[in-house]
């Protein structure tokens, strides 16, 4: 799998879509694809054709986080995305010489050949010991970050970043030397010609990003005349002092660097204090030091406990994903039969107080339904039918489509008042989940198809609902026909190699899975009958880390080894 391939694979929609959601097969076929459709280009009167991809816009999806906070992640056009997927990795080895110049980022974006995602950058979970490693012999730490990073980067910034903000002015044309200007130009199209902001969701942000945070790395050294100790981890710094003095100088030669790109300091976040402060948060370790037990009344009772002190950690900490890490943590032992019932209830007050945990929920639900333990319908019917209820009018995306995908996966029935509420959505993930439902005879009555109807159009397929346009065209969901998808050369190519982005039969990966063997070792002749085996664990297999939920954890203080490799590299060799 090439670079390309890998942003746009797994790199391209963001994380938090239900996995019906897919772009394998635009990511198997780019270069293809781009090359088809650099030949719709019309060639210049003079000079070299600029690659450039039609104006669009990308898609809002709107996803709850801890606090009844949100964040606006974005799923941009599938043709701009691939020229700017192209376009990051054929000028990938200069991104690289570029990010290494910098020797304070802690963040920069890497291919990882078993990576989660298409560029991924190191784990947050050493974060505290690194601040302890790099304060020691300093008496003062100054804790700060860039104000809405992502929102307000100016795309015209790239450049600057790239090739200095004086040459960048003169040298305005995408050329081979000045790559960065076809990185601004590749990002505008994405985004219906802005300039401000980059998309938050794909990983081609990341690695923009992290080039700009660079050149901010490059110009406090500058002013400072040299390093101060410490790191940035994407938008956040934590230096180290001396002096308060050296300190609070080091704040002003921070707060021009950024200026010099157009961000800001986050004055609310911004703190300088002792580094004898410098503390982690506590409520991780108390989570992770209860252990569930795994037999019978104990584990019952144990469970219990659990989400009594997750439920209090949560109010504590208001501001942190308590609930959803509580979650997985409790996912780290399989609940017996017996256990499941309880287990199940308290899961449903979680996700109804702390809605940024569905994602976690339907995983749980998921994995359990599959290995045949028994879900209770009606109560989880009267709980996604009450979330809908609440969510769908205030257009949170991620509820909406979650609580539609467990229907799905679950065999769960949708009131008739809450196939409106969807109906009414500004939201291709919604409305594709709900119409597939539909198509197969789970409604109890149609969606409402007016207002999805009116994107059943050519210039639709450029605008924020492209999604729902070309899927429902294709598939001729609720009514819909692909006469306007026929009828525009990009889509239309897209559709004659059969790339769909939706998946009617995707699935989330299990938490844990039986091992191949395990019936024939036991005897038994079902899946199911192995939880009720005393030694089950002997016999399943956790994904993901699953079982001790710490995840991979990689840092990059070395890069001697992360040389540049051809687009076409040996899959046998790792990609740093």
């Amino acid at each position: 799998m090439d670079r390309t391939e890998r942003l746009l694979e797994r790199g391209y929609f963001p994380s938090q879509l239900p996995p019906c959601f897919k772009t394998k097969d635009l990511a198997a076929i780019h270069g293809a694809l781009y090359a088809s459709w650099l030949t719709l280009q019309q060639a210049p009167k003079k000079g070299a054709k600029i690659p450039k991809a039609p104006d669009s816009k990308g898609e809002r999806f709107s996803v709850a986080r801890a606090g009844y906070q949100r964040r606006l992640t974005s799923i941009p056009n599938p043709v701009a995305q691939t020229y700017l997927a192209t376009h990051v990795v054929a000028n990938w080895p200069q991104l690289l010489g570029h990010y290494r110049q910098s020797k304070l980022s802690a963040s920069r974006p890497r291919f990882l050949r078993n990576g989660e995602r298409g560029a991924n950058i190191p784990s947050m979970q050493l974060l505290y010991e690194r601040k302890v490693l790099r304060a020691a012999g300093y008496r003062f730490m100054l804790k700060t970050d860039i104000s809405r990073f992502f929102p307000t980067i100016y795309t015209h910034s790239v450049p600057w970043a790239l090739h200095g903000k004086a040459a960048a002015k003169r040298n305005r044309a995408p050329t081979a030397k000045y790559y960065g200007n076809l990185l601004d130009l590749s990002l505008r199209q994405c985004q219906d010609g802005q300039t401000m902001g980059l998309p938050i969701g794909p990983d081609t942000s990341h690695v923009i990003a992290e080039a700009i945070a660079t050149s901010v790395d490059l110009e406090l050294r500058r002013r400072l005349r040299g390093y101060p100790a410490g790191f940035r981890y994407v938008d956040d710094f934590f230096l180290f002092f001396s002096t308060m003095e050296e300190a609070e100088a080091g704040l002003a030669a921070l707060t021009r660097a950024l200026q010099e790109f157009e961000l800001h300091i986050n004055v609310e976040k911004t703190i300088t204090c002792s580094v004898l402060e410098i503390s982690d948060d506590y409520w991780p370790h108390q989570l992770r030091s209860f252990t569930i037990g795994k037999d019978g009344r104990k584990q019952l009772t144990d469970i219990h406990h659990f989400f009594e002190l997750a439920k209090d950690l949560a109010r504590k900490n208001t501001d942190e994903n308590v609930m959803a890490y509580a979650l997985k943590r409790a996912s780290a032992v399989i609940i017996r039969k017996d256990n499941w019932p309880v287990f199940e209830a308290h899961l449903c007050h979680v996700v109804l107080a702390y809605p940024n945990t569905l994602q976690n929920f339907a995983r749980i639900l998921s994995t359990y339904a599959d290995v045949g333990y028994r879900i209770d319908k009606e109560r989880l019917e009267r709980l996604v039918n009450s979330i809908l209820e609440e969510h769908a009018p205030l257009e949170h995306h991620s509820e909406v489509a979650w609580c539609l995908w467990i229907c799905k996966k679950l065999v769960l029935t949708l009131s008739a008042a809450n196939v409106d509420r969807v109906s009414d959505m500004h939201s291709s993930i919604c409305a594709l989940i709900l119409l597939d439902l539909d198509a197969s005879g789970r409604l109890p009555k149609p969606p409402r198809m007016t207002y999805w109807k009116s994107v059943e159009t050519t210039a639709s397929l450029h605008d924020d609902l492209w999604l729902l346009s070309y899927e429902a065209g294709v598939r001729r969901w609720g009514g819909f026909s692909d006469v306007h998808v026929v009828a525009d050369p990009h889509f239309n190519l897209l559709a004659i190699l059969g790339v769909r982005f939706y998946d009617e039969n995707g699935e989330l990966t299990p938490i844990f899975q039986a091992k191949p063997r395990a019936l024939q070792q036991t005897g038994l002749g079902l899946v199911s009958d192995l939880f009720d085996l005393a030694d089950v664990d002997e016999y399943v297999t956790y994904m993901d880390g699953y079982g001790g939920y710490e995840g991979g954890i990689f840092f990059d203080d070395d890069d001697e080894d992360d040389e540049p490799h051809e687009e076409n590299h040996d899959e046998d060799e790792p990609y740093f």
